[in-house]
């Protein structure tokens, strides 16, 4: 199960995909993330303001926050002005709601967003060996304010000033499963798929 599609940020044109696929560590749940085709900056800067590594052992934990709005994940990226909205399959959002790792992938070069499985193999392949990908891991469980999780406060930005809109879950860590939370966003600090 592969969901793809092409993202539009500010001014940046993206490609992502999500999948879930098996590891020496068990399920995984991950996300690609890379320039669109056509689009001629690299996402370097992003993701090294994320707290991303090149590929190796072990992976950080980024700095990245990642919440789901239905079956779409909102990606929450340090110092962006909004967040990054991938669409992903109901199984996607359920496995990472239930506490599943998420492996974050931001390539520097453009992938097209009708790549499928194989095309996106190839690209992870040639990135890894050019160290022209950074990776991390994280899960929905992140850390928020106490208003921010009761919906008085934007989970982007983290104010309160209106309006305010629904903007999915967040979940909290707990000795069981991750506690979810009914967040809220400024419109205008979500973002928009194309």
């Amino acid at each position: 199960m592969l969901t793809a599609a092409e993202l539009n940020v500010a001014d940046l044109s993206l490609s992502a995909w999500t999948w879930i696929d098996s590891t020496p560590d068990g399920l995984v749940a991950f996300m690609l993330i890379t320039p669109a085709s056509g689009e001629r900056r690299d996402l370097r800067q992003v993701a090294v303001a994320a707290g991303l590594a090149t590929p190796e052992l072990p992976l950080p934990a980024p700095g990245i926050l990642v919440a789901l709005a239905d079956a779409d994940a909102l990606v929450l990226l340090p110092n962006a002005s909004g967040a990054i909205r991938v669409p992903s399959a109901s199984e996607w959002a359920d496995f990472v709601r239930r506490g599943g790792v998420i492996t974050l992938l931001i390539g520097a070069r453009p992938l097209d967003a009708g790549a499928g499985l194989v095309g996106v193999d190839e690209y992870l392949m040639r990135a890894v060996l050019s160290r022209q990908i950074w990776l991390g891991k994280t899960t929905l469980a992140a850390e928020y304010s106490a208003k921010q999780c009761r919906g008085e406060a934007c989970i982007v930005c983290g104010h309160s000033d209106p309006p305010l809109a629904p903007a999915g879950h967040a979940y909290t860590p707990t000795p069981g499963a991750p506690l979810g939370w009914a967040i809220a966003a400024h419109p205008d600090c979500l973002g928009s798929e194309s």
